[in-house]
């Protein structure tokens, strides 16, 4: 019989190597994107990728470089600034982390971890075709002049025809919103930042105005 001593052995072991991770079985991941400010003829800048047309998830939309965080990402930074080089062949070394911007869960449920970072002064590029379509830079001083359109999403739950009703109190019946999402645009020429681009991209300039800088 086990005693108390060897049980509690037994269930800290449970957690040896076992660090904070998401339950993938509710399509939550975690994704982590860079920001990425380069001193342009107008000042400031800030660089914008354009998704390949051949994509299967979102073509044509503008992003920031980023994307999942694979098992053997140390960190989430690591993850940003690993597909950063994979994207736009920008390596690691030449860019200087300002540091994180405030994180949040995107309504397609990833888990978005975003950072701010300088990229060294005449950087030049090397996009990857098979996930990039364009790379464009919008001053800085121009974004802080827009406001930005808004949407709203509305988050909610609802009980398919599987849900054992009788377990549990019962509940009226359909569609049941949680919260709203607000969904931000920013128009460029011809372009629209909306999603989850707009949103790390107007808490960062929130964060801008905040410090004084604009």
């Amino acid at each position: 019989m086990t005693n108390e001593t060897t049980g509690r052995q037994q269930l800290a072991a449970l957690w040896t190597d076992q660090g904070l991770k998401a339950d993938r079985t509710l399509k939550i991941w975690e994704s982590a994107v860079l920001l990425p400010l380069r001193w342009g003829q107008e000042g400031w800048e800030i660089l914008f990728e354009v998704r390949a047309s051949t994509m299967t998830w979102q073509p044509g939309d503008i992003c920031f470089p980023g994307g999942h965080r694979e098992d053997s990402d140390p960190t989430l930074l690591y993850t940003a600034l690993r597909e950063t080089e994979e994207e736009l062949g920008i390596p690691r070394s030449s860019v200087q982390v300002l540091g994180p911007l405030p994180y949040f869960y995107g309504p397609m449920g990833p888990l978005i971890f975003p950072f701010a970072g300088i990229l060294q002064e005449g950087q030049e590029l090397t996009v990857d075709p098979e996930e990039v379509g364009e790379v464009f830079a919008v001053p800085l001083k121009d974004l802080l002049a827009m406001t930005p359109e808004t949407g709203t999403i509305q988050i909610g739950t609802h009980r398919e025809d599987d849900f054992p009703e009788g377990l549990v109190a019962p509940v009226k019946p359909g569609w049941k919103p949680q919260f709203d999402y607000t969904v931000y645009f920013y128009p460029w020429k011809d372009k629209m930042i909306w999603g989850i681009t707009a949103r790390v991209l107007h808490n960062f300039l929130q964060l801008v105005r905040e410090k004084g800088l604009a």
